[in-house]
């Protein structure tokens, strides 16, 4: 169980003053420490340290408690409510928020193993799960709800300290805390360490008893302050004890103090944590939140004791001093610690160097500095300065670069070429210089005349780097290499010979090279592809450090692959301790492994040193939390462990929140997301914080974050949300469904349709055969036979030489003929025609009677009611059964008398058809070939009438034709 520094069971109540504060140093030891704990050898002035107050963002600047859940989060107990802290930013919970405290004084923290956090106020006790709070007072069964302090029990419960009394909270019951759980005897603490060692701890001091010896650490005297209020035993061994005047280590018999000048040195620390990657968090009475954390580079300035920060290179000299140039400050002489402090050797243009710009430097075995300036060369000999220029046979006085060979020879680099001296002699100012000068230019083989870093490989060979390209000197041959033999750029920068043979070659803008003995081959999968390298060292632990255009970088390297294979890159800059992201550049060589492993680095903000033995790596995956999901700008709740959320239709925009839970550089976290099933693949976020999407599909899907610390080590079980966005009604299965149906069923309706079309184009033709069979029936086979009849009297009268008479009988049966041809193109034409002269129906039925009144009859027509027009379809079929009937009368009936009545009733219209002929039995089958009677029933059911008959043998005949007087539009 992790928790903060206001732990206290009830036994430390008999020291409440003191017990309030120290109780959690005990308890932390059960915090899951999985990181490095802080380097115990390091001074505690000198740990890398981050402080947090009121004016970047931390609500109150006392904090009085501290704990780490197992999500990760670092949660600060103030007066001000509780706080929870992902590293960018703070997130204030009291009693005004959702959810709720008790109180907004925040006294003590416990971290619980199943994830939940206990927080003790100055109004009741509460426990935080999954976003939901769980109140407890004394309304509810504690003693007091003034929390003083809280404890992990045996049984797995909270031991909670009130004002008024201690209890045990069992799995969310108040019980009351039994004998066997008070520990603590009244005058301190006893305190094991990780390492084994007691100590007995209480507010004025510190006791250890080994041997029958007993050692005191007393505050006022040895501790800081007048009062130990909290205390903490880290799990490396050490244990930290925090006062009203400041902070202190105990470590192995040793009490480290912060100097007098430190701020936290005067500072009241009221709670000490320790985070699970190994970090130190402080928490104080008015300085607010400090962290603590390994230093992996130190760096040495003018505050430490160089003349300048702009240091250019570096180099160990003879008995292990370690020389720096700087550019405008000369020369810097540190002692073997590395330390400038004590009084460092200087050496500058008043102790005759040519310049206080240095650019080069090359120690010699024999004890020789050899410097090289923008004005010349200067040898350091026992402390004595010689200088030599140009005018000592130098080709130019600007020394860009140095190299003391095995022979004790001297190669010198310059902007006119590589001068090699054998057996430099002892010649200064005024003296002639010894030994023999000679210079290689473009002119007699080398690749430029401007030469930069030089290096012997194993092989003996030297390796010299050139504006145009990489020379190599073999034997008394020069070879020079280019872009066009496999170099990645023509602009070397840097070197380093390899005891394997091979060669690392460093550019500018282009990453570096590897020279196997045979071939070039560029680096390609890395992260300094397009970066310029200024330096290239090694180390024993198998990895390679570049000094870069943006910073120290860092790979594993893989020597047996015979290429430039190095993975797991990290590059470093302000968020690990470097003052600056700058290195130097255009000095040789501007970075230097000494004797003990160590590596130094030139930069423009000091000289930086790293030991690789003792480099600490983050090997902690960060915890990943998702803080806010908001739908529209609406955030939702995430409480719950399975947490899924539903989401109605018609949401467009989704935005994620999320932090990874790294605190030893938080600003380098990097993370990757991806929407499952929507994104194909992860998407490399940075370190943006927010991942948005807009206007997705409607389904199920899992929103993924993960993050990686500074060191590139991800966590990949991460953080994930399961959201469902539910689809609009014509988005489901079922409105598909239904669509499908739908379309299946307009199609059958459609084929419906179809069907009954052709069927009522089929009745339609079947009508109209029907009607033009009734068309000839009762007009043109009427006419034929009425011609017919005409013809037979016409020869019969010109037969008898009538002529007037068959001339009479001519020009009826013309009339014959022109009726006939106007009914047969009226049938097949189906025209409603109206006659000119025969506008209405009943003007036609009266000629139609009156025209057979000239064949024998004694016909009469007579109309009942007031006229109104009927549709031409409908007076048409009135017409014609009215000529069915008469024709039925003549050819027939053989009836002296004929009557037609036609009456236009409010309901109805009536035509009768009366005559006086020799009747027939009206309930009898026509007679084959005769369709009279069933054509006028036809027609009568065309217009929605009805047809009755009525006939008696020797009774003569009588049809009537009923046609309602608003159903004539019927068919139309």
């Amino acid at each position: 169980m992790g928790g903060a520094s206001l732990r206290l069971g009830a036994a430390y109540a008999v020291a409440s003053g003191f017990a309030i504060a120290v109780a959690a140093g005990a308890l932390l030891l059960a915090t899951p420490v999985i990181g490095r704990a802080l380097e115990p050898t390091t001074p505690l002035a000198s740990y890398g340290r981050q402080a947090w107050g009121m004016e970047n963002g931390l609500p109150q600047n006392t904090v009085q408690a501290l704990a780490q859940t197992k999500d990760g989060f670092v949660w600060l107990g103030t007066e001000v409510g509780l706080v929870r802290f992902d590293g960018n930013g703070f997130q204030v919970f009291d009693k005004n928020t959702a959810p709720a405290l008790p109180g907004n004084d925040v006294r003590c923290l416990l971290a619980d193993k199943d994830g939940s956090l206990w927080i003790g106020t100055s109004e009741g006790l509460a426990r935080w799960k999954d976003g939901t709070v769980t109140t407890f007072t004394a309304a509810n069964g504690l003693p007091s709800s003034i929390v003083r302090s809280l404890k992990e029990g045996k049984n797995g419960g909270v031991i909670v300290s009130t004002e008024s009394g201690d209890v045990d909270i069992q799995e969310g019951r108040v019980l009351p805390l039994q004998m066997d759980m008070l520990q603590g005897p009244a005058l301190g603490y006893d305190v094991t360490l990780a390492n084994g060692i007691h100590l007995l701890v209480n507010k004025r001091e510190i006791e250890r008893s080994q041997n029958g010896q007993t050692q005191r650490w007393t505050v006022s005297k040895e501790l800081p302050g007048s009062k130990i209020q909290t205390w903490f035993a880290d799990h490396d061994g050490s244990l930290w004890i925090g006062t009203n005047g400041g902070l202190a280590r105990w470590n192995t018999g040793k009490l480290q103090v912060l100097p007098v000048t430190d701020p936290l040195a005067k500072a009241s620390v009221l709670a000490i944590m320790e985070d699970r990657e190994g970090n130190i968090w402080v928490g104080t009475e008015a300085d607010g939140l400090l962290i603590l954390r390994n230093q992996r580079f130190r760096t040495i300035g003018v505050r430490e004791g160089l003349t300048s920060d702009a240091t250019t290179t570096v180099v160990e000299g003879a008995g292990g001093k370690l020389w720096v140039g700087t550019s405008g400050g000369g020369l810097n002489a540190l002692p073997r610690n590395g330390s400038a402090t004590g009084g460092p050797s200087t050496y500058s243009v008043r102790d005759v160097l040519l310049s206080d710009v240095i650019l080069s430097l090359a120690a010699s075995p024999s004890g020789d500095l050899w410097v090289g300036t923008p004005d010349g060369l200067n040898r350091i000999r026992g402390g004595a300065v010689a200088a030599f220029t140009s005018a000592d046979g130098l080709p130019d006085d600007f020394i860009r670069s140095l190299l003391v060979d095995s022979d004790g020879s001297l190669w010198i680099g310059t902007r006119r070429g590589l001068t090699h001296w054998t057996n430099p002699g002892a010649g200064a100012f005024g003296l002639k210089v010894t030994g023999k000068m000679e210079t290689f230019t473009h002119a007699n083989g080398l690749g430029s005349d401007l030469v930069g870093a030089m290096a012997r490989d194993a092989k003996g060979d030297l390796w010299v780097a050139t504006l145009a390209g990489l020379s190599r000197l073999h034997g008394n041959r020069i070879e020079n290499y280019t872009t066009a033999n496999g170099l990645s750029s023509n602009v070397i920068t840097a070197l380093l010979a390899r005891p394997d043979g091979t060669l690392l070659i460093g550019t500018q803008d282009h990453g570096w090279d590897l020279w196997d003995g045979k071939s070039f081959f560029a680096a390609l999968d890395n992260g300094l592809r397009q970066t310029s390298i200024h330096a290239i060292l090694d180390d024993d632990g198998g990895h390679l450090w570049f000094a870069t255009a943006n910073g120290i970088a860092r790979c594993d390297w893989n020597a047996m692959s015979g290429k430039p294979d190095c993975s797991h890159w990290i590059e470093f800059g302000s968020a690990d301790g470097l003052r600056s992201r700058e290195t130097a550049t255009n000095s040789h060589p501007s970075a230097g492994r000494t004797r003990d492993g160590h590596l130094w680095f030139a930069t423009p903000k000091g000289l930086v040193e790293v030991d690789p033995s003792h480099f600490p790596v983050n090997a902690i995956p960060p915890g990943v939390a998702l803080e806010r999901f908001a739908i529209d700008d609406v955030p939702q709740s995430l409480r719950g462990a399975d947490l899924s959320v539903q989401i109605p239709a018609g949401h467009v925009h989704f935005e994620f929140d999320y932090a990874g839970l790294s605190f030893v550089a938080p600003q380098k976290v990097r993370y990757r997301y991806k929407l499952e099933p929507f994104d194909p693949g992860w998407t490399d976020a940075g370190a943006r914080r927010t991942a948005y999407y807009t206007n997705i599909p409607a389904g199920h899907y899992t929103f993924r974050v993960q993050a990686c610390n500074n060191d590139g080590v991800w966590n990949d079980q991460g953080a994930a949300l399961n959201f469902e966005l539910r689809p609009h009604f014509y988005q489901t299965l079922w409105f598909y469904a239904l669509l499908i149906l739908a379309v299946v069923g307009l199609v059958v309706l459609v084929q419906r349709l179809r069907l009954k079309r052709a069927e009522r184009e089929f009745n339609a033709v079947l009508g109209e055969r029907n009607r033009i069979a009734r068309e000839i029936h009762d007009t043109l086979a009427q006419g034929y036979v009425g011609i017919s009849v005409q013809l037979e009297v016409l020869a019969e009268l010109l037969r008898m030489s009538k002529v007037e008479a068959a001339q009479k009988h001519l020009d009826l049966t013309r009339g014959y003929v022109r009726q006939g041809l106007a009914d047969a193109r009226q049938s097949i034409w189906a025209l409603r025609s109206q006659d000119s002269g025969e506008i209405t129906l009943p003007v036609k039925l009266r000629r139609m009677v009156e025209a057979e009144g000239n064949h024998g009859l004694e016909a009469t027509f007579s109309i009942f009611g007031a006229y109104r027009p009927l549709p031409p379809g409908t007076e048409q079929e009135i017409q014609r059964v009215a000529q069915e009937a008469i024709h039925n009368v003549k050819k027939h009936a053989g009836a002296g008398q004929l009557s037609v009545q036609l009456e236009y009733g409010p309901a109805e219209i009536a035509l009768e058809v009366r005559d006086d002929g020799q009747g027939f039995a009206a309930d009898q089958a026509p007679a084959p070939g005769h369709f009279g009677l069933t054509g006028m029933r036809e027609r009568a059911a065309a217009i929605g009438g009805t047809l009755e008959v009525t006939s008696e043998p020797g009774s003569g005949t009588a049809v009537r034709l009923l046609v309602p007087a608003r159903g004539e539009m019927k068919g139309y």
